[in-house]
């Protein structure tokens, strides 16, 4: 939400997320959205980040953003926080959103499950390390 913020021009108050899932047929889904259109950004602003070329950057500025955060060690070791200490790895510093923007309201998050940690091998760890890969080939020509 916060890449997608920055990208569009919305701010991530004025950004909603649902997220969809039948995972016994394979499908998943995630719709980012906003209620107003005005002044702060354009829907078109929002719309062309989820386009084929667009999306695939933001999600890999997104996981390098999730890698670090200020509050590490603190926050990726963390054995709960947040309401009812049902967050992991998350905080304000890194992953909570305003409260209108969360449709569970900021609950059952984990930085770490997402990118990876020294003890827990991360959802998108292998997209990470192909991104940092083909950087690292770049940058030595």
């Amino acid at each position: 939400m916060r890449q997608l913020s920055f990208d569009s021009g919305y701010t991530t108050a004025s950004l909603r997320e649902r997220v969809y899932g039948r995972p016994e047929y394979g499908q998943r889904g995630l719709l980012i959205y906003t209620a107003a259109g005005d002044a702060e950004g354009t829907l078109g602003g929002l719309v062309r980040q989820g386009e084929a070329p667009h999306f695939a950057e933001t999600l890999v500025r997104m996981l390098e953003a999730a890698a670090w955060c200020s509050a590490d060690p603190l926050c990726a070791e963390h054995t709960g926080q947040g309401f009812g200490n049902l967050n992991r790895a998350a905080c304000h510093a890194c992953t909570l959103l305003p409260e209108t923007s969360c449709q569970t309201g900021n609950t059952l998050l984990d930085r770490a499950l997402v990118v990876g940690s020294a003890r827990v091998p991360g959802y998108f760890t292998d997209v990470l390390t192909a991104s940092r890969e083909y950087a690292a080939a770049i940058a030595q020509g």
